[in-house]
């Protein structure tokens, strides 16, 4: 016959081991919670006292003076570094400062403030009732000029129709959105293709009839954006086949075939 045998437990002891195991659970959870209330508190006390705001720089102005900026900048010296908002403050300098087209305040700790800032510049001259508006290549409106002639101001002259609102500081609007549309895609392919710098203007009074000047030299016509890639490359593509200072009327609304009439 198979024999078992049986031990009996010793519950006293195992009991008391436990209850020894979840004091010592108990106290280092609370010596834990201790040193990071310790820690925050010291943290906090460091940062009133010694993260306050000395300086404030600005840096990458060209056409306002730190003034102007600091004006816009509602941080005081001696505040916490911690105390304002980054994003509203940036916000605010865009929406005062029409030239600023982007903002990045950062904390140089301990206790300096930087503005960085991106200017826009100026690319388009376009006239309007009587009025000078430059504009950005993106087509924000930069500044108000009245009795202004464009032609003076070494910009790319825009003829536009149909503008519904040009106000300093906003993206022009149109009647028809799709000019804007047509705008933007066109300069992409002159920045693509590296002749921003010999647009000398661009006329965009039906999107469905574009005309550019180049270099003061040829008068383009593109027709529509359909295509427009291929005919701003077909275009530098002829102008480099002909010679030095020529001058003419130059096609290109058929992106597969151009005709040029030299003068």
């Amino acid at each position: 016959m198979e024999q078992q045998r049986f031990v009996r437990k010793n519950t006293t002891m195992f009991d008391a081991q436990r209850r020894q195991e979840k004091k010592r659970t108990r106290r280092t959870v609370f010596y834990v919670f201790l040193f990071l209330a310790v820690s925050l508190v010291f943290l906090a006390v460091c940062a009133a006292v010694f993260l306050n705001v000395e300086n404030i720089t600005v840096n990458g102005i060209e056409k306002y003076t730190y003034e102007e900026i600091i004006e816009h900048v509602p941080i005081e010296l001696g505040t916490n570094i911690f105390s304002y908002d980054s994003e509203e403050i940036e916000e605010a300098i865009k929406q005062a400062l029409p030239y600023v087209g982007k903002v990045e305040i950062k904390r140089d700790l301990p206790t300096t403030v930087e503005v960085n800032i991106i200017e826009k510049k100026p690319y388009f001259a376009a006239e309007l009732a009587g009025d000078t508006y430059l504009m950005s290549a993106d087509l924000k409106v930069l500044e108000k000029l009245p009795d202004t002639d464009s032609d003076s101001l070494g910009l790319a002259s825009l003829s536009l129709t149909s503008v519904r609102r040009c106000i300093v500081g906003n993206t022009v609007e149109f009647v028809d959105e799709r000019t804007l549309d047509a705008l933007h895609e066109l300069y992409a392919c002159f920045e693509e293709n590296a002749i921003e710098t010999k647009i000398k203007g661009v006329d965009v009074r039906s999107r469905f009839d574009i005309y550019i000047d180049y270099d003061n030299r040829f008068e383009v016509y593109l027709g529509d954006t359909d295509n427009i890639d291929i005919k701003i490359r077909f275009l530098v593509g002829i102008i480099d086949e002909l010679a030095e200072g020529s001058k003419g009327k130059i096609d290109i609304s058929n992106h597969r075939e151009a005709s040029v009439a030299l003068s």
